[in-house]
């Protein structure tokens, strides 16, 4: 008798207030089809005095909703006579499956929620962005081109065949489950534009998933592919961006212009004995190297920034990497002469004391040149205050620690504050070979063309 006597009786079914909700309606970001959301959830309150007991709690449109609830703790879509202490609180878990429809354009799918006690019944709405998309598991793709009609969504690893070439239009979105990644035996041309850049990214479209890293795995250009282009293209969120190993050795290098890539756990181009040529690009935030040109080869870069602001985890390596050696299985080094790193008119900076590393080892120190031959010409280093930028066959018209003022590094804007000591410190005749920069504005109208990938203009 004193067991039942403690407890509490919740026949109270609530008054004219009714309850009260943290939020009223629970948006999710585009969710692609077939493909689960990530899990959102708010809190009901009883307001009242006295314990009471909701009477029932049902999803709209019942087991044949695209939604699923866990009604604190409960997997249930429905649920009845649900009790909340007096002045507490209960949690309701939703989340979203869309089944495809054949719709290459965006939609939206609705439902709702409702609270049914005594003297009223209130809803909690529901609604979602979905978007159809071509799914892509361990397939071999022949020559081929990849439209922007569909997002294409890729499970395991895509895999461009030797021989073939597959292009992909601008606009395309290519949307990467955990671990994904595009190889490339063959050649891939990527052909975005300033108004319909191609899209590299982790799945995830919810906006908290925008800018972290290592949510798939990277591009890998391996040994003997073609000659593979990337134009105004964003490679973000993975492991690695572009992984390019032994490749444009025919004469051809591999081109990247117009291209971000950022938000990359560890390399955001690791090249190995590779022939690239790259301009009007952003290397940004990764936690490793932005770029590590390893093993030699032959690598140009103009108007590009290099900009490692990573914050994640604690980032020791330096934003751009030079080495031309490697120690093969009798651990001994072998060198592979870095034939030329250049970098004209661009910004290497960040958050390291130092933002240039070299690892080089030379076969007759007499001439080192043989080995390891790099120039920075006009250029914003971000170097240690030791280091010597004195022999200007390397080291022409630099700019030492002068800070670029990048616009909002917070927000990975990259662009030039009206007081930045990057502008109009390039060189016209190293210029002209790029004389747009990456949004498509003329660099050489002004005093001199601005350092890095854009150009600053101001308004009269």
């Amino acid at each position: 008798m004193s067991f039942w006597a403690c407890e509490r009786d919740f026949v109270y079914r609530g008054g004219e207030e009714g309850l009260s909700f943290s939020s009223d309606t629970i948006m999710f970001d585009t969710i692609f089809t077939s493909i689960g959301s990530t899990t959102k959830n708010f809190r009901v309150y009883n307001p009242y005095d006295e314990d009471m007991s909701i009477e029932s709690i049902e999803l709209a449109g019942g087991d044949n909703s695209d939604f699923r609830l866990n009604i604190n703790g409960y997997p249930e879509n429905q649920l009845e006579e649900i009790q909340i202490r007096a002045k507490d609180s209960l949690y309701i878990f939703i989340e979203i499956t869309i089944d495809p429809v054949g719709s290459n354009t965006p939609f939206v799918v609705t439902d709702s929620i409702y609270f049914r006690t005594k003297e009223k019944t209130q809803t909690v709405q529901l609604v979602a962005y979905g978007q159809d998309v071509v799914l892509m598991r361990k397939e071999w793709l022949k020559t081929q081109t990849l439209t922007n009609e569909k997002p294409y969504l890729i499970y395991d690893y895509i895999i461009v065949d030797s021989t073939e070439t597959v292009s992909i239009d601008p606009g395309a979105k290519l949307y990467f489950y955990k671990d994904a990644s595009l190889l490339v035996l063959g050649t891939l041309e990527v052909n975005g534009t300033i108004e319909e850049p191609v899209i590299f990214a982790g799945h995830r479209q919810e906006e908290w998933y925008a800018d972290k890293p290592g949510q798939w795995g990277y591009i890998h250009l391996l040994p003997g592919s073609g000659t593979s282009s990337f134009n105004h293209c964003v490679i973000k969120n993975g492991m690695m961006g572009i992984l390019a190993d032994s490749v444009g050795l025919n004469g051809s290098p591999i081109e990247i212009h117009n291209t971000k890539i950022e938000h990359i756990s560890t390399f955001g181009l690791l090249a190995q004995t590779s022939n690239i040529r790259a301009s009007n690009s952003i290397f940004g935030d990764c936690g490793n190297n932005s770029a590590a040109l390893t093993v030699g080869g032959n690598y140009e870069f103009t108007h590009c920034t290099f900009a490692n602001y990573f914050d994640w985890t604690f980032r020791t390596n330096p934003a751009v990497f030079l080495n031309n050696y490697y120690i093969d299985k009798n651990e001994k080094e072998q060198i592979i002469p870095l034939k030329q790193a250049t970098f004209n008119n661009c910004i290497i900076y960040g958050n390291n004391i130092s933002e240039i590393g070299f690892d080089l080892k030379y076969s007759n120190t007499d001439i080192p040149e043989a080995d390891a031959r790099y120039e920075f010409n006009h250029a914003i280093l971000k170097l240690s205050e030791e280091f010597d930028i004195s022999d200007e066959t390397k080291f022409k018209n630099i700019l030492k620690n002068e800070v670029p003022s990048f616009i909002n590094i917070n927000e990975y804007n990259y662009q030039l504050d009206t007081l930045s000591s990057a502008k109009d410190k390039g060189s016209f005749i190293l210029a002209e070979q790029f004389p747009t920069d990456l949004l498509g504005v003329n660099r050489l109208e002004d005093k001199g063309p601005d350092l890095g990938a854009y150009e600053r203009v101001e308004k009269k």
